[in-house]
């Protein structure tokens, strides 16, 4: 009678499995930092779209570039919106986070501050809650001639870092405006 030997892995056998999972799964791992940076900078990204296309809208809406009416969130001057000139000024829009309503808007006259110390430091307005902007966007015209605009918005998030540190979006369109 032969005596058969039990079925089982010998330590070596494990061992070596026990590595090769474990290198796996260290691959990974250091997948995971890339795949969220980019999930962000594409929420970004789809957030920063969304608010380009609803101040094109108002644009486009008004009569003309002196006179673009941008709706405003309840924070904003207790008023539903704001008539603002793209003609001569740059305007800094302040949006709170998950939301393509602004709050603040800088230019003009409106806000404290200057719209460029809002956009270049992140500096908001007297009486803004810092935390709740989260996200600028910078609307401005430039004059082509013959009554055609170029549009530029730029979108940056977070509002609260200076820009040199920080990557903004440009969205631009043609809007004709005699």
């Amino acid at each position: 009678m032969t005596r058969r030997r039990p079925q089982a892995f010998s330590l070596v056998e494990v061992t070596i499995a026990i590595g090769i999972f474990a290198f796996v799964v260290v691959g990974v791992m250091g997948l995971l930092p890339a795949g969220m940076r980019m999930r962000a900078d594409s929420a970004a990204e789809t957030r920063g779209v969304l608010i380009s296309e609803e101040l094109f809208a108002a644009v486009r809406a008004a009569p003309s570039l002196g006179s673009v009416v941008v709706r405003d969130g309840p924070a904003m001057l207790a008023r539903n919106n704001q008539t603002i000139s793209i003609t001569n000024n740059v305007v800094v829009v302040g949006y709170p986070s998950q939301t393509t309503v602004p709050y603040f808007l800088w230019g003009g006259d409106r806000g404290a501050g200057t719209p460029d110390s809002a956009w270049v430091q992140g500096q908001m307005p007297a009486g803004a809650v810092v935390n709740a902007i989260d996200t600028l966007a910078r609307l401005s015209a430039t004059n082509l001639g013959g009554g055609l605009y170029r549009v530029n918005v730029e979108v940056r998030a977070p509002a609260s870092i200076p820009l040199a540190n920080s990557r903004p979006s440009t969205f631009s369109t043609l809007i004709y405006s005699p």
